[in-house]
């Protein structure tokens, strides 16, 4: 399976290219906020916090669109067996490169391992939403369901939990101080009802595997071009912008050159 198919499932029908281009911004503005925080970390330039807050906006389109094209990729037809899997399988996958980007924090961050990030919560997502999908649960109670996540996930960071244990971190039970123990925390409340927030939206606005609206020819602008190949390719770029941008960091602050 490749890369681009985790998050895009793979399907013999046209592509959905608004759909790509929205994660392509996503992915965009999160490697730029990413390179004001290493920026800050290396000690380089103190991290803009006003623009820094806009962070919140990447995580929740991706569970949104994450939702989507779950919905997408199957409302086409019924979710056999065979399709089973394949999400099962692909949430195993996402699951997987999360735990090892787990052992490579504990090795290189161990003073603020990653846990459980977003692809720890993307993964678990995927599994946890074959259910719903199983059922063609209608959009209403979905949405339903999706806020009472999303608003127990809120309830739950006013709630201090010493000495957390995975599964509490999984669910959104941590420690008054949860980000100076990691960079990245993605607990499954709220982030699992933006999912199915998402699912719901895809169920309205694609059903049947149709469009509901209609926009413009958007392939033929360059912007929205760039914006879907970096849509196709987001799970790639996440696993890679990071090693690249401290690995630039890092030879400018041993070997400057300006």
């Amino acid at each position: 399976m490749k890369l681009k198919e985790i998050i895009i499932p793979k399907t013999r029908s046209t592509r959905f290219i608004e759909l790509d281009i929205v994660r392509g911004f996503a992915i965009s503005l999160m490697v730029f906020l990413h390179i004001l925080w290493d920026l800050n970390y290396f000690g380089i330039l103190p991290l803009n916090k006003t623009i820094y807050k806009v962070n919140v906006v990447c995580p929740a389109l991706f569970f949104l669109l994450l939702g989507v094209c779950l919905a997408v990729s199957t409302n086409k037809s019924d979710l056999n067996l065979r399709k089973i899997k394949h999400l099962i399988h692909r949430g195993v996958w996402i699951l997987t490169l999360g735990m090892i980007l787990t052992v490579i924090t504990l090795l290189l961050l161990p003073e603020r391992p990653i846990l459980f990030g977003v692809l720890h919560c993307i993964g678990f997502s995927v599994i946890l939403a074959i259910p719903i999908l199983k059922i063609k649960l209608n959009p209403i109670p979905t949405i339903i369901l999706g806020f009472f996540i999303v608003a127990a996930g809120l309830l739950l960071k006013t709630i201090t939990f010493n000495n957390p244990t995975y599964l509490h971190l999984s669910i959104g039970l941590h420690e008054a101080n949860i980000w100076s123990n990691t960079i990245d925390y993605f607990p499954l409340m709220p982030w699992f009802g933006l999912c199915l927030i998402g699912i719901a939206i895809g169920n309205i606005l694609y059903k049947d595997h149709k469009r509901q609206f209609s926009i413009p020819d958007l392939s033929q602008y360059k912007p929205a071009s760039l914006f879907s190949w970096m849509g196709q390719h987001s799970l790639i770029i996440y696993l890679i912008h990071q090693p690249i941008i401290a690995g630039i960091l890092s030879i400018y602050l041993y070997y400057p050159v300006f």
